[in-house]
């Protein structure tokens, strides 16, 4: 179970912890961190991540993006949560990000996520997937949130499901990927 943590770190603004890993949104001073991550994961992200150009793998482009995810953040437009080991806080797992907000009559949003390729199938996406997913319902009251994924995308189509992620159809052309456009799988997730 998720517990949300107010006692945050000089370089967070909001955290939760699940039973081993802590999601936090980082501010412009873990770009470094961030960087890492994305550099070492770069070749394994490839084939399932937007495209990118070289300079989004340095240093300074991290600082504006995370600059950029504080204020949306700050906005109630963005929850970009970083993935770390409770035990293991310098080293960046992953993300799960949701966006798309919408409010009012609709009290739904979208989400993405990335693992580093060492620690898949260690099951710490689905930990923070659920948990994440279980408090934007809980304390958002979001109602329904949206995932879309590349249709050969195996293990991330066999998390979604087990995450309790239905099934709704495909979006052509939904996003560019890897150099071109490409379909994707939506699924989606209600608040019971």
């Amino acid at each position: 179970m998720y517990r949300i943590d107010y006692r945050l770190r000089g370089n967070e603004l909001f955290a939760m912890e699940t039973d081993r890993l802590r999601l936090s949104v980082l501010k412009r001073s873990c770009a470094k961190q961030v960087t890492d991550y994305l550099v070492r994961n770069r070749e394994f992200h490839k084939k399932w991540s937007q495209t990118h150009d070289e300079r989004y793998f340095t240093e300074r482009v991290q600082k504006d993006y995370l600059s950029y995810d504080t204020g949306e953040y700050r906005h109630g437009r963005l929850i970009p949560l970083y993935l770390t080991r409770k035990d293991e806080p310098e080293k960046i797992l992953g993300r799960v990000t949701f966006f798309n907000f919408a409010y009012g009559g609709m009290m739904s949003c979208s989400v993405g996520y990335h693992l580093d390729e060492k620690e898949t199938g260690k099951g710490y996406m689905t930990e923070a997937l659920n948990e994440s997913c279980r408090m934007l319902m809980e304390t958002m009251n979001i109602h329904r949130i949206e995932a879309f994924i590349l249709p050969d995308n195996e293990r991330s189509l066999r998390l979604i499901r087990r995450c309790g992620f239905i099934h709704e159809g495909r979006r052509i052309s939904y996003m560019h990927i890897n150099g071109k456009w490409e379909d994707h799988e939506a699924f989606y997730l209600l608040n019971k």
